[in-house]
Parts: C-alpha cells; structure tokens; sequence
C-alpha cells in the first residue's frame, strides 16, 4: 500500500471530518480517526457502497442526522434583478436648434436654469431673416395688386367690354400670387413664427427663440456675438425630468420573466435603503448584439427632481409566476465540477445526482434539470455523503 498518495489522502481526510461531524451532532465517541484502518472503519460504519448507491445501515448515526424531504412541484415568482441607468423620458427631452442661419445677439438663460414652456431663449441677428421678410411683404402686395386686377377684369368682362382670356388671365396671375405669399408664409411657419406679426423691435433681421416646454436647461452650447450657421447642431436642450426611465439591461436569456405592466422596484446609490416602484412601461424589440441584452424601460414620477439623469441603480423585476421544482438551498452539494443533490431511490439508499439550477428563490433554489417531482431527497446535511 502506497501511504504517500494524494487520493488516499483525500479518502482519509474526508473520514476523519464525517467522525468529527457525527460526533458533535449526536454527542457519541466514535473510533479513533489515527492511521488508515481506523479512517475506513469510520466511513464503513456510517454507510456503505452498494455499486452506485450509498446505503445507509440502521445502526448508522447518519440516520439521525439526515433529513429528508419530498420534491414536488410549486407555484414559483422568482425575482429578476438587472443593472439600469436613469434617463429623461425621451418625448420630454427639447433640442433647441437655430432656424436660421445668423449670429446670436442675446442669451436670457444659463446652464440648470429652469424654464417655462415659451419663455424666451436666445435672440438671432440673421440676415436670412430679413430676407424671407422682405419675400413675405413683396408676396403680399404683389396678391394685392393681382386682386384689384382681377376685380377690373370682372367688372369689364360682366359690361361686355373684356374678353373672356383677359378674365383668365387675372385670374391666373391672382392664383399664382396667392400661391407666392402661401410659401414666404410657410418660412415663417416652420420656424414658428406668425406671419402676420411684425417683428419684435421694428428689427426685420431679429428673431427670438423660445422654449417648446417647461423644463431645465441641460445642455448650452450657445455664446452672445457667436455665429449659428449649422441647423443640425442644437444651441440649448431643455429636459422635463418631472418622469424620470431606469433602463434595465435584461440578460436575454431571462426575457420571458420580464413583460409590460410589470411591477419593480429599484435602489439607487445615492439613496441607500430607499426603494422607487414603478411599472414595465417599453420592452425593446431589438437585442444588443455586443450584450446580449435588452432594454427595459420603467417610468417613476419624478417630481421633486431627487433623481437625476445619468445615476447607476439596480432594479428588482417580480418574474413571472410559473410551477417550479424548488429544493433548500443545503440539499446542493458540490462534487469536483458538479452540483449534486442525493436521492433516495430506495429506502436510506441515495444516489448522488448531477442537477442543473435556476434562479434563486430566498432560501430555495429552482431545479431545472435532473429531479422529478415525487422524489426524496436528502435536504440537509448531504455532505456527510460527499466521499
């Protein structure tokens, strides 16, 4: 016999710790766990190999120490967590962008200022400006003078005294001039501004930009005496955070227990022990091919601004109930680079069997593969089997 091997110190090792946990639990004096007969005898006296089962003797103390437990199948809500980042609801998120070209006159906000919905931003010096409102004027009196033309041709035409193609004629120089004023006005209308104002000041070339709703300025990018010549680039952006998104990163192999009308709750670290519930508003349609992930959008009223854009936190999905194999979290017993759980297949005769978990459960784990509901199994103290 070769003492020196590692798995013959392994074995002994292994027998000296089951006689020291029998011998605390049920306060009895086992045989001495000196030398290799002595180990054996211990591991022989506790259970015996019957090919591939462990057998249990009736004088054995493991007896007393094993607890067994049925498995059967269960209504289970296993919570789901996930990492989230906040952000400003997407439809209350302003991009100011400078509808013409000019240069920026004023500015009447600063950065985290907060505003109202039409409360002036900026004034632009744009000589764009003053053109589309010198186009706007020269429509107008050209539809003017079509109209009078139109109105002496009609009467000259009802005396008999015009032809009938001097009529369509007027009439067609006075479509063509309304159709001329229809487009200087809609200049005007994409930049939101009335036609028929006059401008502010008496100035033709200035223009004031107001805010499109009431939120905070989180973004400026515009200095007085500047040019803003890209209609791409936004000036100021203005945030309503009065509702607040966590967007959850959901792994997608745990989509299914995530779904619209959900509830959840979430932590963040700014306000350690305190808990934001809120619904599954939005479950994304596409999947991040880097991470495998998707996004998940819950909103959470906002109004006293205690959240802001941009802080980590992690929240808490409820899952989805399902009937479930739940076994304690102590019938688990590591072997080499397996889970096993120990089942009785007959009685006080286990067979260490190799499982695949699920999701935890408190103090339950989910058994997606290797049990059957009906099935014994020991609950605790399963690593007095573990040889």
């Amino acid at each position: 016999m070769q003492w020196g091997k590692p798995g013959f110190e392994r074995r002994r090792a292994a027998a000296a710790v089951r006689h020291c946990v029998l011998a605390c639990a049920l306060g009895a004096v086992l045989a001495s766990c000196h030398g290799h007969e002595a180990g054996d005898g211990a591991a022989d006296a506790s259970f015996t190999h019957e090919g591939e089962l462990l057998a249990v003797p009736e004088s054995s103390p493991l007896r007393q120490v094993l607890v067994l437990q049925a498995v059967a199948k269960q209504q289970a809500q296993t919570p789901l967590s996930a990492p989230a980042v906040l952000e400003p609801d997407p439809s209350r998120v302003a991009n100011v962008l400078p509808p013409v070209s000019g240069r920026i006159a004023a500015l009447y906000v600063h950065l985290g200022d907060e505003v109202k919905a039409g409360q002036p931003l900026f004034a632009l010096e744009s000589a764009d400006l003053a053109q589309d409102r010198a186009d706007l004027q020269h429509a107008r009196i050209g539809l003017e003078q079509t109209r009078k033309a139109l109105a002496r041709q009609q009467d000259l035409y009802d005396h008999h005294i015009a032809a009938q193609k001097d009529l369509e004629q007027a009439q067609a120089d006075f479509d063509n001039a309304q159709s001329e004023l229809d487009r200087a006005s809609a200049v005007f209308r994409t930049i939101g501004l009335d036609a028929a104002t006059p401008a502010a000041g008496g100035s033709v070339r200035s223009l004031t930009v107001r805010s499109p709703l009431a939120g905070r300025v989180s973004l400026l990018n515009a200095v007085p005496g500047t040019w803003a010549n890209d209609n791409t680039a936004a000036l100021l952006q203005v945030s309503d955070v009065s509702t607040i998104w966590f967007t959850a990163s959901v792994q997608e192999k745990d989509l299914a227990q995530v779904q619209a009308g959900d509830t959840a709750s979430a932590v963040v670290q700014a306000y350690p022990g305190e808990s934001f519930a809120g619904v599954v508003r939005f479950v994304s349609d596409q999947l991040d091919a880097d991470t495998r992930t998707i996004k998940v959008r819950i909103a959470y009223d906002n109004k006293d601004g205690r959240l802001k854009p941009g802080m980590f936190a992690q929240v808490l999905f409820a899952g989805r109930p399902h009937a479930a194999l739940l076994v304690p979290l102590t019938a688990l017993i590591q072997s080499g680079d397996q889970t096993v759980v120990y089942v009785e297949k007959q009685p006080w005769k286990f067979e260490a069997r190799p499982v695949v978990t699920g999701p935890r459960d408190g103090d339950s784990i989910e058994i997606l593969k290797g049990l059957d509901g009906g099935e014994r199994i020991v609950a605790r103290q399963g690593v007095l089997l573990n040889d």
